[in-house]
């Protein structure tokens, strides 16, 4: 079992199924609805990272937006965001919500449970 160590670690289990392991491709993206929310599902050096697929500042989707290292940028007005742990890059008091991962038999869970804040 492999887990994103890289988000916060005291939410709630709440671990839903998102994808296969393989159906994403290193450096790529995906827009996901889990458990009623909009997901951005992204792969970086094979380790999965989920946020929040809406911007703080307009909600636009995020998985529109560019991978830049660990940076999504919005596709509506640049905005950077770290996707290891959601901080916006110009001021760090505004963060977009991340959610646990893990990769199990293959599959590729998300913790809704609870996001970091």
């Amino acid at each position: 079992m492999i887990y994103n160590r890289n988000v916060f670690m005291d939410q709630e289990s709440k671990w839903i199924m998102a994808i296969k392991e393989d159906e994403l491709p290193e450096g790529e993206k995906t827009a996901l609805l889990l458990e009623g929310n909009k997901v951005l599902l992204l792969k970086k050096e094979g380790v999965f990272f989920a946020m929040s697929n809406k911007c703080p500042h307009m909600e636009c989707p995020l998985s529109k937006g560019t991978l830049e290292q660990y940076l999504i940028v919005c596709p509506c007005h640049d905005w950077k965001f770290d996707i290891r742990n959601g901080e916006f890059l110009n001021a760090k008091e505004i963060k977009v919500p991340v959610y646990q991962t893990k990769v199990e038999d293959g599959n590729v869970f998300v913790n809704m449970g609870g996001a970091g804040e």
